[in-house]
């Protein structure tokens, strides 16, 4: 005779080879560990801080007040489960759900209800041994009916939302509720007799250290004036474009600003993701947050550089030009916000095309499954640091005229930093 456990166990292997969770290896790993620790008899393991710790690699300091990954992932598995079960799993006599104020799953055997075309399978296959196992419901065939078309309105408009990608970087963006500010950076121009003048240099109002002002003005017989509000690269604001529709189809409110009219009690309370060229001056640079992948604009292209290069690590990576494909690179931060649980994204490339990528890259399923895997594989304090929710990624990005060809991950690296460290600073 099959063993309850033994029941349990295949319908988890069954839920994890599914569409809704074979792509997320935490949800993956949440759904595992906490059936194992209920079938082992262990309660205790299935509290928010050993889940942090056991499953989401949270360091011994952690705060579950201040970090919600738990809650926010199991919030995710709970949606999950409904739609698998409304799909794959409708034919399952076993259901596994985790009920909201806990992470104790619960195992419940359901009746199936037939509809009349699984009667008609039953009538016709009476010697199947698998006709044993269904039981007519004929009195609440109107009520299943009625359901399964509400659930049918359900599945297509489920389906028509696209798939949200590996959480660590976007959960608490789509699963919050919380406004997010996308932010475009603007470079600073000067502007004088009908001719703007842009030196990549010269970023910050007022600078004008490196800008042969004098020179220009004589050339021109007219002085010229900053202007901080002219143009900005189109890889930015194309990335930007991208990112506020692809949290717009997923229900997320999202708004667009200036990166220059942005100040701290703007943000204060929402999420901020900044998709910015490195060179431009955005509110980030005020609040002085760390960087692994600094950039240096002490060259004409600019450069990315590492304090410590690992084993088959460059200490400078700058972009490339030939044969048609140009390199380049970028990054993609990722901090605590002004705020309890907020979060702030930085989407950024020494060329304005390579920021775009840098934002085709933090949409695109594949690829945040692949850095997914990255860091589930990272040990709790390793070389690239101690494991925390927050990290910076290097990417390189090749591009044809300026087109974006490819985005992919070179290395990363982890912030060892508290979730409401800046809005501490901020308060200072």
């Amino acid at each position: 005779m099959v063993s309850k456990t033994s029941i349990i166990q295949a319908e988890v292997a069954h839920i994890l080879e599914s569409r809704w969770f074979r792509e997320s290896t935490q949800l993956r790993n949440l759904l595992k560990y906490v059936v194992e620790e209920t079938l082992a008899g262990r309660p205790d393991g299935l509290k928010e801080y050993c889940l942090g710790r056991e499953v989401f690699h949270r360091p011994p300091d952690y705060d579950p007040r201040n970090d919600a990954i738990v809650r926010v992932q199991a919030s995710l598995m709970r949606k999950r489960l409904a739609s698998y079960y409304e799909h794959e799993g409708r034919e399952s006599r076993l259901r596994i759900e985790l009920p909201r104020g806990g992470y104790h799953p619960v195992f419940q055997e359901v009746e199936l209800v037939e509809t009349p075309e699984t009667t008609n399978d039953v009538v016709s296959s009476a010697s199947s041994p698998k006709s044993s196992h269904w039981r007519p419901f004929a009195a609440g065939l109107a009520g299943g009916l009625v359901l399964a078309l509400a659930i049918f309105g359900f599945a297509r408009s489920w389906q028509n939302r696209p798939p949200i990608p590996a959480p660590t970087v976007w959960g608490v963006f789509v699963e919050s509720g919380t406004e997010t500010i996308v932010s475009y950076g603007v470079p600073l121009f000067y502007a004088g007799a009908g001719v703007f003048i842009r030196d990549t240099s010269v970023n910050t109002p007022g600078d004008q250290s490196k800008l042969a002002l004098d020179r220009i003005q004589k050339l021109l017989g007219e002085s010229i004036r900053e202007q901080e509000d002219i143009y900005t690269g189109i890889g930015d604001l194309v990335g930007t474009h991208e990112i506020v529709r692809w949290l717009e189809q997923r229900g997320v409110k999202a708004s667009m600003a200036n990166s220059h009219y942005l100040g701290h009690s703007d943000v204060q309370g929402k999420n901020l993701i900044v998709v910015s060229s490195s060179r431009f001056q955005t509110l980030l640079r005020e609040m002085n947050l760390p960087s692994h992948f600094r950039f240096d604009d002490s060259s004409a292209n600019g450069a990315f550089f590492l304090d410590k290069p690992l084993e088959g690590e460059q200490r400078y990576y700058q972009p490339l030009t030939g044969a048609g494909v140009d390199t380049s690179y970028a990054v993609m931060s990722l901090w605590p916000g002004k705020g309890q649980g907020n979060r702030i994204l930085y989407l950024s490339g020494i060329t304005t095309w390579a920021t775009q990528g840098a934002a085709q890259y933090a949409v695109d399923s594949a690829s945040l499954g692949v850095l997914q895997r990255r860091l589930d594989a990272d040990p709790a304090n390793g070389p690239r640091g101690r494991k925390s929710p927050f990290f910076q990624v290097l990417l390189r990005v090749e591009g044809k005229y300026n087109q974006v060809r490819t985005a992919e991950y070179l290395t990363h690296r982890y912030f060892d930093m508290p979730d409401h460290a800046t809005s501490r600073a901020a308060a200072r």
